[in-house]
């Protein structure tokens, strides 16, 4: 039996709910990955931020960006 017959048969047995998982994982095989900009792009804002302002973005990030709340799911 060839893949396609293999892969077409067993998603035949498969509940219609697990069939459309199925679908969206092809599709997101298939997907267009993300473009991002290059490096030499992104070069110009280098510097761009003093010192403290810098400081200022990484405690933020460290306080309120590497939480989870257990409750809110």
């Amino acid at each position: 039996m060839d893949i396609r017959t293999e892969i077409v048969t067993r998603v035949d047995k498969l509940p219609p709910e697990m069939q459309e998982q199925v679908l969206r994982f092809i599709a997101s095989l298939t997907a267009l990955p993300p473009r991002g900009e290059s490096g030499t792009a992104l070069r110009q804002f280098s510097g761009c931020l003093d010192a403290d302002s810098a400081q200022q973005m990484m405690q933020a990030i460290e306080e309120e960006c590497e939480r989870v709340d257990a409750g809110a799911w």
